[in-house]
């Protein structure tokens, strides 16, 4: 049967799932459609000033709409779609446009004036690191659930946790505690602070922190919940933190060089295993002056992870991966992603997740499927599908509080 209708937002592919990400966080007031098709339909496609202008144009609006109400629900969601839109207004700017932090300050403070006018109970602290602190969100939820901590990845944000999955956990009782790390968030865009690949040291700090804000926290089960690139760096956190009952891997890659060499040509790998790196740098520019999703992604790794270019970057990556310590993972793991995910379905990592965590507790495998509608990366646009296989799993863990 021939397919009718549109599949893709954009021609280009990042632009395609970057658009789908914001609309499809409509279904926890992330967006509105009408909204986003308006705000499309005046974007050129790979024109990032353009994409930069029109969604900060939304987001001004929505805050226009929450501010001009008297009813506090409205402007609630108004400012979460606000929220939303200044996240993606950002997503493309250069990592040295000055008003880039701005920007995203905009996106944390309309989040922040939206749980005030929702009334949703929560509350926000500090956990230092280095020469920052780490913004974390607790969201008190019923008693006889596990604590679920949640962190973003590779670009998110740690409010967009909120629309991933953390509004329908809380919606459902859940203890919430939204983090960011190193990388991430205000720690990279304030700090200047970068990724780490022991991100155990992250993790226990913020479960201690968690405790010291509530005693009772420490008898609870413990499940971290990774987002994209947060679902490798929680394979790397579980060996070493025994507090963690039970990771969740909501998309996330095997191998950062392996999937950063699956968007190059086949020459590009042989140029850096053996390596030619002013030959791989020359065609890794070549390429990303045509492909602005390879320009963006190089770009944020040298930002977010590290070095002065390509190959820089993925000799650094090299440690942040699930190589030789996904076997040493023993709590119960949920690793689940789309097969059309843009940014970790290859040939190589589908392999791998095959047969990874073989000592787990158990292990839960699962890809969503074209024909389920949800097989974009983190299901987004059928992000339901994703809480329920969460929210099962959970159940079937049979995670209950310590005595």
């Amino acid at each position: 049967m021939s397919s009718k209708g549109i599949r893709y937002l954009f021609k280009s592919k990042q632009f395609h799932y970057q658009a789908l990400r914001t609309l499809g966080h409509s279904i926890y007031h992330g967006a509105a459609p009408g909204e986003v098709l308006s705000v499309i339909n005046h974007i050129k496609d790979g024109d990032v000033q353009n994409w930069h202008d029109q969604w900060i144009d939304m987001g001004k609006k929505s805050v226009n709409q929450a501010e001009s109400s008297n009813d506090n629900l409205f402007k609630g969601n108004a400012f979460l779609r606000a929220s939303n839109y200044f996240r993606t207004s950002e997503f493309f700017m250069d990592i040295n446009d000055q008003n880039r932090l701005a920007v995203y300050n905009e996106s944390v403070d309309t989040f922040q004036k939206a749980l005030k006018y929702l009334s949703i109970k929560h509350k926000i602290y500090y956990v230092p690191y280095e020469n920052g602190k780490m913004r974390n969100y607790y969201f008190p939820g019923d008693k006889e659930k596990p604590l679920i901590f949640i962190c973003g990845g590779f670009d998110s944000t740690n409010e967009e946790s909120f629309f991933w999955m953390g509004s329908a956990l809380i919606q459902r009782g859940y203890p919430v505690i939204m983090f960011e790390g190193p990388g991430q968030s205000s720690m990279l865009r304030e700090y200047q602070i970068k990724f780490i690949s022991d991100w155990h040291l992250i993790v226990s700090k913020i479960i201690d922190a968690s405790i010291m804000q509530d005693n009772a926290l420490a008898k609870k089960k413990k499940v971290l919940l990774g987002i994209s690139y947060g679902g490798l760096l929680a394979g790397r956190a579980a060996p070493f933190e025994n507090r963690i009952d039970a990771i969740a891997l909501f998309g996330g890659p095997f191998d950062t060089v392996e999937a950063g060499l699956f968007q190059a040509p086949v020459i590009a790998r042989w140029l850096y295993e053996h390596n030619y790196k002013k030959a791989f740098n020359v065609l890794s520019e070549i390429k990303q002056f045509f492909d602005p999703g390879l320009r963006w992604g190089v770009k944020n790794g040298l930002w977010t992870i590290g070095g002065q270019n390509a190959f820089d970057f993925l000799k650094i990556a090299t440690d942040f991966t699930q190589k030789n310590i996904h076997e040493k993972v023993k709590c119960h793991v949920l690793n689940f992603y789309g097969e059309k995910d843009i940014y970790v379905v290859d040939g190589f990592q589908d392999v791998m997740f095959e047969k990874a965590f073989p000592n787990a507790a158990s292990y839960t495998l699962k890809i969503f499927k074209e024909e389920e509608g949800s097989a974009e990366h983190c299901q987004i646009g059928s992000g339901e599908q994703a809480v329920q296989l969460f929210v099962t799993w959970l159940n079937n863990c049979n995670l209950e509080d310590k005595k």
